[in-house]
């Protein structure tokens, strides 16, 4: 929140010593006559450096809040006219000046377009240039495609990939040209060396892979195969079995004593009933688990195994083996692998047939490493095949190369020279005008993203025009509205109460209301620019500058909205700022209904103009400016708060609120209104009437007249009755500093008619 503003070298203020102002509260009211000072205050506000030295000091407990300033500049600068479209109207400070940069940039004439028509000019130069390149270069192309045949038949080999395309013949000399080599031979020689070097092309083989080797001593369960896999010795049975040695026949038997119903299955006899007990204790958890293992081992086998089988099957199809395999030392060395392979399957398995028997497997690692060690010279002889296929390449290629040079510096040595002296300077014109053409485009970019940003810049008038209208419908005013231009692009027209366009140029007090609006709008809401903060200070001068009542009472509903929100604490505004010179305005926005704000968060000011001296500014905790008309309400609250303490000539200012209210108001039936009392209070009601169109404005002297707490509370029950029966009592609670709601156009009219100059 601002505490100070401190003025220094501000116009109507003292320029030595300058003026401090503060310390400010939340709502702050400053009344001033015209020339004062207070568009002086707004200006420092909106911009600090205006004015050399001057300085805002925030509260170092609360943040910096941003500024928004509503004064004549920024009336002038929101709203300016659509060109000469009268009624047709832009809102928005930077609208207008965008939209002239726009047209500058899109008219028929603006720098968009000739830097187009730049371009094109650069354009076509280099389409000009770019053809005298091509002549140079076609040339060259077709002397090179017509001597082709002038190269000896052994050696046009050189050709190959180049005699389905002149270009890349072309592209191909241009490069040996571009390594500005010299001949040292000539086709003759060469012809000589091609004999040796110049044979069917032949590929490089990749190596053969290798088998998988296996140590299947290191395989889990191995070790299980030279032991016996019996069941637990603990059980009762287990001496037997041993003796028998019949491990393998007796648990073979489990699965047909578990379907014997307690008969023997073999010899026919009752089988005591825990012999299954026994059995399954035998046969116990580590008995399973070695099966287990011994079964893992023989599937470990049997998958090295068929990866053998598969590796030799596709071994012959191979590129390369036919000619570097041995294929009989193969044969042998498979033979023999696949001769271990059954012997050691059939030990596996003779050992899951009989876990108790006590097995050794041979080891096939020596007979898989016979079958790589030919696999590897096979490799070898690769190998060296492929080195021969690598050297004899590298001389193919030397000998194309040089064929290539002396293509170029022999047989094109004329061509060639002609292409040279005239091609680095049409490049380099070429380079020129595509420098200017990068340049040129840039430029255009450039003008064409300023365009779009301008363009997104230039605030819609659809969602603000909704915004407007809707404030105007809030405070019940219907004399016009917004609507969208039909001729300019978010442009803005005026729309009578009647339906009909505004045509004509809109009035001083037009401009300062609808500029207003645009500015309470853009108080709420989200931030309307990214850089805008979301808490706000607001400065408003002078808002209701040449307005009628229906406007006054706009514009005060509008503020007291705003005096509301911010002594509450709610919506973006932080801070409120208002300036004013008139008296009324001023009276109406300060209005403090009973259980309003409380008194600390608003300050008052008054900006006063001192005659051949400096303007001051005075702050106080009260208002200092009353009007007549409200300083007679005073007297009347006074006397609802004191009835015992009220003044003999209360009456007497009853009369003359009611003569200064409904004179204005008109049309009041003060019959018909007295007919709504009874007894006393309609004697009091007639007498109140009969001053009024009497006109008297004498307090009573009858000496027989003495009035009483009674007295006082009856008159002021009429006086209050009289306001309810004509509909007005919302200013009646206004003024006597009740409760109220927002008073209607008709009451504020009245306001604005009806008081006389402000008094401090």
């Amino acid at each position: 929140m601002l505490q100070y503003l401190r003025l220094r070298g501000a116009p109507a203020f003292d320029p030595a010593s300058g003026t401090d102002i503060g310390p400010l509260k939340p709502v702050n009211f400053f009344f001033g006559s015209n020339g004062s000072g207070k568009t002086t205050i707004s200006r420092a506000l909106a911009d600090s450096t205006r004015f050399t030295g001057t300085t805002l000091e925030w509260n170092p407990a609360t943040s910096v809040l941003g500024i928004k300033v509503y004064n004549r500049d920024y009336v002038n600068a929101t709203l300016t006219p659509a060109g000469h479209l009268a009624g047709v109207f832009l809102l928005g400070e930077t609208n207008a000046e965008i939209q002239t940069e726009i047209e500058s940039l899109t008219g028929p004439s603006g720098s968009i377009a000739a830097a187009k028509e730049g371009l094109a000019g650069l354009r076509a130069s280099l389409d000009a240039k770019n053809g005298e390149i091509d002549g140079v270069r076609t040339a060259l192309k077709e002397a090179a495609w017509a001597k082709r045949n002038d190269v000896p038949a052994e050696l046009r080999e050189m050709f190959t990939g180049y005699n389905n395309s002149k270009d890349r013949l072309l592209d191909r000399l241009l490069e040996v040209a571009a390594a500005n080599l010299s001949a040292s031979e000539d086709f003759t020689a060469l012809t000589s060396e091609a004999a040796a070097v110049l044979a069917e092309d032949a590929q490089p083989l990749l190596e053969l892979p290798l088998g998988r080797d296996i140590r299947i001593e290191d395989a889990p369960g191995h070790s299980l195969l030279g032991a016996a896999v019996v069941g637990s010795g603990d059980v009762r049975l287990a001496p037997l079995i041993q003796q028998l040695g019949n491990a393998d026949w007796v648990q073979h038997g489990r699965t047909h004593l578990e379907h014997a119903n307690g008969v023997c299955p073999f010899c026919q006899q009752t089988v005591p009933s825990d012999l299954g007990e026994q059995l399954e204790a035998y046969f116990d958890r580590t008995y399973v688990e070695q099966m287990e293992q011994l079964s893992a081992l023989n599937q470990h086998f049997e998958s090295w195994a068929q990866q053998w089988t598969t590796y030799l099957d596709d071994l012959p199809a191979k590129p390369g083996v036919a000619e570097h395999l041995n294929a009989e030392r193969l044969a042998t060395a498979r033979a023999a692998l696949e001769l271990v392979i059954a012997e050691t399957r059939a030990q596996l398995s003779a050992k899951l047939s009989g876990p108790s028997s006590i097995l050794s497997v041979p080891d096939p690692s020596p007979q898989a490493e016979g079958v790589n060690a030919v696999v590897r010279e096979a490799n070898t002889a690769i190998q060296g095949f492929n080195l021969l296929i690598r050297n004899r390449s590298a001389a193919r290629k030397s000998l194309l190369d040089r064929c290539w040079v002396v293509f170029a510096r022999v047989t094109l040595v004329a061509e060639l020279a002609r292409y040279e002296g005239a091609m680095p300077g049409h490049l380099t014109g070429k380079e020129s005008i595509e420098g200017q053409i990068v340049s040129a485009t840039a430029d255009i970019r450039a003008k064409e993203s300023r365009l779009r940003e301008l363009q997104a810049k230039v605030t819609s008038s659809k969602p603000i025009i909704d915004r407007i209208n809707r404030l105007l419908d809030s405070v019940g005013f219907h004399s016009f509205s917004l609507a969208e231009s039909t001729a300019v692009q978010d442009g803005y027209t005026l729309v009578r109460s009647n339906g009909d366009v505004a045509t004509e140029t809109l009035s001083e007090g037009e401009r300062t209301f609808i500029t207003f609006l645009y500015f309470a709008q853009s108080l709420h809401g989200s931030p309307q620019d990214e850089a805008e903060p979301n808490d706000l200070l607001a400065v408003i001068d002078d808002p209701i500058s040449s307005l009628d009542s229906d406007v006054l009472y706009a514009v005060s509903t509008l503020v007291r909205r705003l005096v509301e929100d911010v002594a509450a604490g709610t919506g973006r505004v932080r801070q409120l700022l208002l300036m004013t010179h008139n008296a009324h305005f001023h009276k109406d926005v300060t209005y403090r209904p009973h259980g309003g704000p409380k008194l600390g968060s608003w300050k008052y000011g008054v900006v006063r103009k001192r005659s051949g001296q400096s303007s001051e500014v005075e702050l106080r905790d009260d208002n200092p400016i009353q009007t007549a008309y409200g300083a007679l309400w005073d007297e009347v609250k006074r006397s609802a708060e004191h009835p015992s303490e009220s003044a003999v000539g209360l009456q007497n200012t009853l009369r003359r609120i009611l003569e200064t209210y409904f004179k204005v108001l008109g049309g009041v039936d003060d019959p018909a209104i007295i007919a709504k009392f009874e007894g006393d209070e309609q004697v009091i009601c007639r007498s109140l009437f009969t001053w009024v169109n009497a006109g008297s404005h004498s307090i009573f002297d009858d000496l027989d007249y003495s009035p009483t707490p009674s007295t006082v509370e009856a008159n002021l029950r009429v006086f209050r009755r009289i306001f309810e029966e004509h509909g007005q009592i919302g200013h009646y609670r206004m003024m006597m500093g009740e409760p109220v709601e927002e008073v209607s156009a008709e009451n504020q009219a009245v306001e604005v008619e009806s008081g006389s100059e402000a008094i401090e």
